[in-house]
């Protein structure tokens, strides 16, 4: 019997309707009571939590909280991601392991506020916006299903179309961040390559060489883009 690491992920597909697997759960558990914590005023947790590109560097940890929160008090927000979670991330879970799912969820959320800064005119209303929300992260996961390989069961077609129709939408509808579903989309792809294009031997060392190589990128990155932007005029 293949181990979660090395499974095809043909195998996994099947067992999607049996259970969630538990670092998606866990997320999920995570990410539901975040949203209830959100309902106390006293905590201010969207005001801590969101991504406002100006903050960056003084408060660098709203990189990755940011998918913590959602909006407010409508709970639509945050099922749309949990459901694309829920769906997803079970089979990209089964098909990569439990530390390097978490990995790509985790760094896709980075990954998804990077993009949102670099993409921020320096001192616009973009620069000071709170940004909310784990579609960064929930659209790495999708990013990893994008990738071309036989490893992985999936209906590719169907996924395409997924990102097609959300991308669209976040065209067309102010408010949506598309920025952060296309950093959260290309930093899964980058992650999944790694971990599905090599063979199953390399494929752990590779993961994790390229997970950190991101890591850095971004890092290099947001320091970049901070001293370009300046002060405040």
């Amino acid at each position: 019997m293949s181990t979660p690491e090395q499974g095809p992920a043909r195998e996994t597909g099947r067992a999607l309707s049996v259970s969630v697997p538990p670092v998606t759960a866990t997320i999920m558990i995570v990410t539901g009571l975040a949203f209830l914590l959100q309902l106390l005023p006293g905590l201010d947790l969207l005001h801590r939590f969101s991504f406002v590109p100006a903050l960056t560097l003084d408060q660098p940890w709203r990189l990755l909280t940011v998918a913590l929160v959602h909006e407010q008090p409508s709970p639509i927000h945050l099922l749309a991601n949990m459901i694309g979670l829920f769906f997803f991330g079970s089979f990209v879970e089964r098909a990569l392991g439990r530390l390097r799912f978490l990995a790509v969820y985790v760094i896709g959320a980075v990954g998804g506020s990077v993009m949102v800064l670099l993409l921020a005119e320096p001192w616009s209303r973009d620069w000071v916006t709170n940004n909310i929300g784990a579609s960064g992260a929930v659209f790495a996961v999708i990013g990893v299903l994008l990738v071309p390989t036989r490893r992985l069961d999936r209906n590719i077609v169907g996924v395409v179309l997924f990102v097609a129709l959300n991308f669209g939408y976040g065209f067309i509808v102010e408010g949506v961040s598309w920025q952060a579903h296309l950093g959260g989309l290309l930093t899964g792809f980058v992650l999944g390559c790694a971990g599905l294009l090599v063979s199953a031997k390399r494929s752990v060392l590779v993961f994790w060489l390229v997970a950190g190589g991101l890591v850095v990128l971004m890092a290099v990155a947001v320091v970049a883009k901070m001293l370009t932007a300046g002060a405040a005029p």
